[in-house]
């Protein structure tokens, strides 16, 4: 019989006394809460017993947010949980929680965030707000917003979060692609918005970066060729940013491959979001230079691994997703033989994460003619170069994978036909590497009105042989084509 370890146990203790306290003072907050909004409801502001529930309600949320940094009530299919923990009342907290749900409900938001610093001055003019919202408006929500922007509160968010996310029927094609983009796009956002705050000091929201990372999940899930296909776009405004999310992408769709469990791919996907928070720190003539830095910018470049941990470590509250995010951008520049930087004297195996996050990251850089090539290299030409390297800097298998994955074109290669059209891969083959599915952007005169996807796999009847054979890719910063027309 195989005992457990003591590590595990004791995590999984430390996790079940998490759950177990948040449960508890999820109740205490619902109650608080509920009688606050009523109060207010009866009450004007100045009169002592909304004073003294008010303050009630402060001190608790404050005790919270000393352990937690920030709260997440979330309102889902008829129950409220508080930072994913689903809370469970009793009959009379039972009429509470349905109070609670209805107003979340009736001013259309599904999730209410309290952060670190918040005042007893926002909080109140919050509660004040909640209990004399317009309901009969058009937009109870917009008019909310409204409200709390006019009143200057900064630490209390609500969110309309599944509409942000979401879009039509899932189920036909044309909206798959539409909302691959709109993810996206939202993460790119999110990534933003904490690493913004990383760089101000003020509190980070990592509950944001959790849920962003539960839709990427779940759209590579349902069609991981929209999702790849998107990080092939590298002609963005804000470059760390989007390469965040790139590398998100690649990794958790890398980390699916390899069978990692939807808890480990959560985990995944948030460090390989963060794993580049510690560039806030960094003067933006660095990271924006379009030379080659010197001698004094690449040593204030090495300082990021190190800054990104210093980043996540300020949390007042560290769980397994802040952890694990440290660990990988402490690495994600270590090599698989420990050269790279930050320099280190232990000799140790690379965590798993940060294998993975290195690959992804190395890729999207030198396809983006960021740090590793100034100038973009080609997806099939940058994954040779990788492949050159296995064993010293990248894991072997795991860079396989990646290949097999992408393909031996990637998605977002531009590709020469044997029939003298140029195609743009969009999906890669698993079982037939050479062949995968690209669309038609030009005939072989260079003009075509409509694009057309076409299977490589199709055998020509007649011939018994191959409709369409790829020649050779080439690079489209060479001839000023921008592939992103035919990806959106």
């Amino acid at each position: 019989m195989i005992s457990e370890s003591p590590t595990r146990t004791k995590k999984e203790h430390t996790s079940q006394t998490q759950k177990s306290y948040l449960l508890e003072q999820g109740k205490k907050l619902v109650s608080q809460l509920h009688t606050s909004i009523r109060t207010a409801q009866i009450y004007d502001r100045s009169n002592l017993v909304y004073v003294r529930q008010m303050e009630n309600l402060f001190e608790l949320i404050q005790a919270l947010l000393e352990k937690e940094r920030e709260i997440f009530l979330k309102s889902k299919e008829g129950y409220l949980f508080l930072n994913e923990t689903r809370l469970k009342f009793s009959l009379d907290g039972y009429t509470l929680s349905k109070y609670i749900i209805e107003i979340f409900k009736r001013l259309q938001f599904e999730s209410l965030t309290f952060s670190s610093p918040l005042t007893a001055r926002e909080l109140d003019e919050f509660v004040f707000i909640l209990a004399h919202a317009a309901t009969e408006c058009k937009d109870p929500f917009e008019n909310l917003q409204k409200r709390i922007a006019a009143s200057h509160i900064q630490n209390i968010k609500v969110e309309r979060f599944a509409s942000e996310w979401d879009v039509g029927d899932q189920s036909l094609p044309e909206n798959q692609k539409k909302l691959a983009k709109k993810r996206f796009f939202k993460t790119l956002l999110v990534a933003q918005e904490m690493m913004e705050s990383a760089k101000t000091r003020r509190s980070i929201n990592t509950i944001k970066g959790k849920r962003a990372i539960q839709f990427l999940i779940d759209q590579l899930i349902k069609d991981e060729s929209n999702l790849l296909s998107l990080t092939a776009i590298k002609n963005f405004d804000e470059y760390t940013f989007a390469h965040s999310v790139n590398v998100c992408i690649l990794s958790v769709a890398l980390g699916a491959r390899l069978g990692l469990s939807r808890r480990k791919l959560s985990e995944l996907g948030f460090a390989a979001l963060f794993h580049d928070m510690g560039k806030v720190k960094l003067p933006l003539d660095i990271l924006n230079k379009p030379g080659e830095l010197n001698e004094k910018e690449w040593r204030e470049i090495k300082k990021h691994p190190v800054l990104g941990v210093k980043a996540l470590l300020s949390r007042r509250s560290l769980d397994r997703f802040s952890t694990r995010a440290m660990v990988v951008s402490f690495e994600h520049h270590l090599k698989m033989d420990l050269s790279g930087y930050p320099q280190v004297s232990f000799k140790k195996d690379l965590n798993l994460f940060s294998r993975i996050v290195t690959i992804a990251d190395v890729y999207d850089s030198m396809t983006s003619g960021r740090v590793y090539a100034k100038t973009p290299l080609t997806p099939d030409e940058a994954l040779k170069r990788m492949i050159e390297k296995q064993g010293k800097s990248f894991d072997p298998v795991l860079l396989k994978a990646f290949v097999n994955m992408l393909g031996i074109y990637p998605v977002g290669s531009l590709v020469i036909l044997d029939t003298g059209e140029v195609g743009l891969v969009i999906e890669a083959n698993p079982t037939e590497l050479a062949r995968p599915k690209v669309t038609i952007i030009a005939d072989k005169n260079g003009k075509r009105e409509e694009t057309e996807t076409v299977d490589l796999t199709r055998i020509d009847e007649k011939t018994g042989k191959y409709k369409r054979t790829i020649l050779k890719t080439f690079d489209p910063h060479r001839y000023n084509l921008d592939i992103a027309r035919y990806i959106y």
